[in-house]
């Protein structure tokens, strides 16, 4: 017998052709393992998803350390670009029985493995929205080829809706953000402009951050509203540095006035520069 982590170590990272890899998944998408370590231990999650460390439990390791600093039970957290929930299902775990997680997935491909495995997992505490965030309500074409973590509004085939943060609280009775994680492929500037009558003094949000430019938008959007801004080590080599290239989505944590958090274990995250 194959040992349960063969197919992420060996199977997963194959750069097989893109039809073969999406027949691949609709074939064994439904075949579940458990996932081995971390936040997210022992839940169901798909075999042809457990790639990038997800089968393992490390995906976003540092991520998700920085997540458990300043999540509390009770929050409502926002998934904001939940891919195929790995985030979803470690907030579900975060927030407790008394919060909730509002996961945002546009992608028809990816929202289906969302489902499954918060079904798989009997997750009552996630509410999934299958539109894109930005800041103005529409209609956007969404996708990309290749790896689905890096679809991006304004491509790709499929047509999804689009709405603003306000327009999901109205439109699914959910509600508004405590803890907000975006990533959005370059949508993350519009996403705080359309929810700027929602970011409360109590709010903390990790973005993934697509750019220079739009690392000057988001900071100094948040900043202008009292929020404490952590830098990621390579978002604060290139801060301190403008000639450095940009050359990933780097990760920054704002957190507003009246959150309290524990700045010593945010900072043992291992995600952020000291300071």
């Amino acid at each position: 017998m194959r040992p349960a982590g063969f197919i992420e170590t060996y199977i997963a990272p194959m750069q097989l052709p893109f039809a073969i890899r999406q027949a691949g998944q609709r074939l064994f998408r439904n075949v579940p393992i458990r996932i081995r370590s971390g936040i997210n231990q022992n839940f169901k999650w798909s075999i042809v998803s457990s790639g990038r460390g997800c089968g393992s439990g490390s995906f976003a390791k540092d991520r998700l350390a920085a997540l458990q600093a300043v999540v509390q039970p009770g929050d409502t957290f926002w998934d904001i670009g939940a891919h195929k929930g790995f985030v979803t299902l470690a907030a579900s775990r975060m927030v407790g029985p008394a919060g909730s997680v509002v996961s945002v997935e546009p992608s028809t491909r990816n929202c289906w493995f969302v489902r499954r495995h918060v079904d798989w997992n009997g997750l009552n505490n996630v509410i999934i929205v299958p539109v894109a965030l930005s800041a103005e309500r529409g209609e956007a074409p969404f996708g990309g080829r290749g790896d689905s973590l890096a679809y991006s509004l304004g491509h790709g085939d499929e047509v999804v809706e689009v709405r603003t943060v306000p327009e999901v609280v109205a439109e699914h009775g959910v509600s508004l953000p405590s803890v907000m994680k975006i990533d959005a492929e370059g949508q993350e500037a519009a996403i705080l402009e359309g929810a700027r009558t929602c970011l409360g003094p109590g709010l903390a949000l990790l973005i993934s951050v697509h750019g220079r430019e739009l690392h000057g938008a988001c900071t100094g959007f948040l900043s202008d509203r009292g929020f404490r801004i952590f830098e990621s080590r390579e978002m604060a080599r290139c801060s301190a540095d403008p000639t450095a290239p940009w050359a990933s989505d780097y990760d920054l944590l704002a957190v507003g006035p009246d959150r309290a958090i524990d700045e010593a274990r945010v900072l043992a995250s291992g995600l952020f520069a000291d300071g």
